[in-house]
């Protein structure tokens, strides 16, 4: 019997590999501070410290170099979370280091339509864009699209996940319409 249900579980569990919606955020409220992402410049300035203060790039791995600490993590943190990392990481050389971060340049979301859209490819954009402003800026669907399943798909620290969506739901709000996150793919049958 343990057998039985060890099997029809493994089975369940192939079958898909759908995430659920409840861990997509949806739209951030824009008074929350800002998350670093990969390809965002940052402006790091140790106190004091000229030779290990300027510009770093964030890595696509999600972090940035530091000459005394090698590598720092960035990616999905606050400026303030990472000057206070970088601070705890430089306490071994500079014990009461002083650090402030700010953005000089954020990275632009690049995200991607496959499938049955009018305009599928490659878009790109400076500013916040959610599921449905993305299949708007695609043209909408092609003729024949199953629009009961659209796709999500994410690359995320432990993989990628899918999520699954219905276009009526999007539209009448009963599932999210979260925002993209770059290299997120929206893919439609």
């Amino acid at each position: 019997m343990k057998k039985l249900i060890l099997i029809l579980t493994l089975l369940a569990c192939s079958q898909t590999n759908i995430s659920p919606l409840s861990d997509l955020k949806v739209t951030k409220d824009k008074s929350a501070p800002y998350e670093v992402s990969a390809g965002d410049i940052l402006n790091v300035q140790v106190w004091g410290e000229p030779k290990i203060s300027g510009e770093v790039v964030v890595r696509e791995d999600g972090r940035f170099s530091n000459p005394l600490v090698n590598d720092v993590p960035a990616e999905g943190l606050t400026l303030t979370q990472i000057g206070e990392e970088l601070a705890e990481k430089l306490k071994e050389y500079i014990p009461s280091a002083n650090v402030n971060v700010s953005l000089l340049q954020s990275s632009p979301t690049v995200y991607y339509l496959s499938g049955s859209f009018a305009k599928s490819g490659e878009y790109r954009t400076d500013k916040r864009i959610t599921v449905l402003q993305a299949i708007a800026t695609g043209g909408g669907f092609a003729p024949f699209a199953d629009e009961s399943s659209i796709f999500l798909i994410r690359k995320g620290a432990k993989g990628e996940k899918r999520y699954e969506f219905d276009y009526g739901s999007l539209v009448d709000g009963s599932q999210p319409n979260p925002e993209l996150r770059s290299g997120d793919i929206i893919s439609i049958r």
